[in-house]
């Protein structure tokens, strides 16, 4: 060139041109309020988050009612997270009790798997404690009657604890099937991890055994126990948790509520058994305190 200057190569210029991107191709970091998926369900705001997904408060634009929508909240997750999340819908969408939030639809948008569920405004049992012996019994038979039906489908919650049930006015409902499974069935987890809260696990679960109903039913014994006592039967690190789950003997919990009955302690401690017979009745069956005369 006559002015001296260094010439543009051609890749340069090719730079410099209106470059056209495939929407379907962008993904979004993480999802967010304002984002709608599959041009029907608007999330409004975020209102719980755990280690798999985060909760949005979200509208159905079709049916214009509220609902609440969960997402993984990683961008890009792996086989294994996709695998358990899809088995997490299946799973409570295989579900229909009313003490069970329900599922109305599965699908994936923007690169993230979710599932539509029923919204449920009220607090977890974790925020609003009964205050009086006989609201905690009723809460417990209506945690009881949604095991039940999970257990007879052959599902497994895996983490049953307060957190987990949400409270619409004077009715229960599970929640976070999120490591729920077949009973007896195979476990998808990373390498030499335990799934599950160590506060409310049953020792068959922390050495990774199969599991079935009776796991659900000792943590329900640990809820009994935390709501009863106010505090769970064993406290400390994970580790020191799990290992008392598996050795340490449990305080009765009328050593610390003496006004408690003797048959609600009774329960408590039988939920709480350590052995585990190979034959469910034997052990954690549904607790006695839920029959009606």
């Amino acid at each position: 060139m006559t002015d001296g200057s260094e010439p543009v190569a051609a890749d340069q210029n090719d730079s410099l041109e209106t470059q056209r991107f495939d929407p379907a191709e962008i993904r979004l970091a993480s999802p967010a309020p304002g984002l709608v998926l599959r041009e029907r369900y608007h999330l409004d705001s975020e209102i719980g988050r755990g280690a798999m997904g985060v909760v949005f408060r979200a509208t159905d634009l079709q049916l214009q009612r509220g609902v609440a929508v969960k997402l993984l909240a990683e961008k890009v997750p792996d086989d294994e997270m996709r695998a358990r999340f899809l088995r997490e819908a299946r799973a409570a969408a295989s579900l229909n009790h009313p003490n069970i939030i329900s599922v109305h639809d599965v699908g994936e948008d923007h690169g993230f798997p979710f599932f539509v569920m029923e919204l449920v405004d009220g607090p977890s049992l974790a925020d609003a404690v009964p205050a009086d012996l006989p609201h905690v019994i009723e809460l417990a038979c209506q945690i009881c009657t949604a095991l039940e039906h999970a257990h007879e489908k052959k599902l497994v919650h895996r983490d049953l604890k307060p957190a987990n049930i949400l409270l619409s006015g004077t009715t229960a409902k599970l929640a976070d099937l999120g490591l729920a499974l077949p009973s007896r069935g195979s476990r998808i987890s990373r390498a030499g991890m335990i799934l599950g809260t160590a506060a409310y696990m049953a020792p068959e679960q922390a050495l990774g055994k199969a599991l079935d109903g009776r796991a659900d039913l000792y943590a329900l014994g640990v809820m009994l126990y935390e709501l009863t006592t106010g505090r769970v039967p064993f406290l400390g690190d994970p580790l020191a948790t799990i290992s008392q789950h598996l050795h340490a003997p449990v305080v009765p919990p009328r050593v610390l509520r003496p006004s408690l009955p003797r048959p609600i302690e009774a329960v408590i401690l039988k939920l709480l058994a350590k052995d585990r017979p190979n034959v469910l009745p034997a052990r954690r069956k549904q607790p006695s305190l839920c029959e009606r005369p």
